[in-house]
């Protein structure tokens, strides 16, 4: 990992391209409803079941890390939390999500938005898991190994 020494993000490459600032959680929430608030709270705190994180506020987010950013809350309405999780794959039930965008189908970026602190339930705590391991890189060397198995069964024409 390498920190910046001007804003102190972390990032997983050496002078990773970002927007230097110093930025805060309180900074984000200040001004924000209570049930906003409440949301970003409960979303937070759900996550420090699921394994340990940083979170790393910049301008317009406040995003979840371990070895790289696998979740955001990207803005908070005034009775809403709009986020996003990053997978390895396209969930095949996108009941939680309104949109997907595809990173080089490497890596598939999911946009939520919840309402209600119930809305965070079983189906959507698995989503939350599953870009945990996103985040801790596990994908790399499943990836590496499915990609190896898949040359030695290719035999030349």
């Amino acid at each position: 990992m390498w920190t910046c020494p001007r804003c102190n993000q972390k990032f997983l490459n050496k002078n990773q391209s970002h927007s230097c600032g110093l930025y805060s959680v309180e900074g984000f929430l200040k001004g924000k409803s209570a049930v906003a608030v409440a949301l970003f709270r409960k979303f937070v705190s759900v996550y420090k079941t699921i394994g340990p994180y940083e979170l790393h506020p910049v301008k317009t987010r406040v995003a979840l890390l371990t070895q790289i950013r696998f979740a955001s809350v990207n803005r908070l309405g005034p009775n809403y939390l709009d986020g996003h999780f990053v997978l390895t794959r396209r969930l095949p039930d996108e009941s939680i999500v309104y949109r997907i965008d595809n990173l080089n189908d490497r890596l598939f970026v999911h946009h939520f938005r919840i309402y209600k602190p119930e809305a965070i339930n079983a189906k959507f705590k698995k989503y939350m898991r599953m870009a945990y391991l996103a985040g801790r890189r596990n994908y790399i060397g499943k990836r590496a190994k499915r990609v190896r198995a898949q040359l030695r069964t290719k035999r030349p024409q």
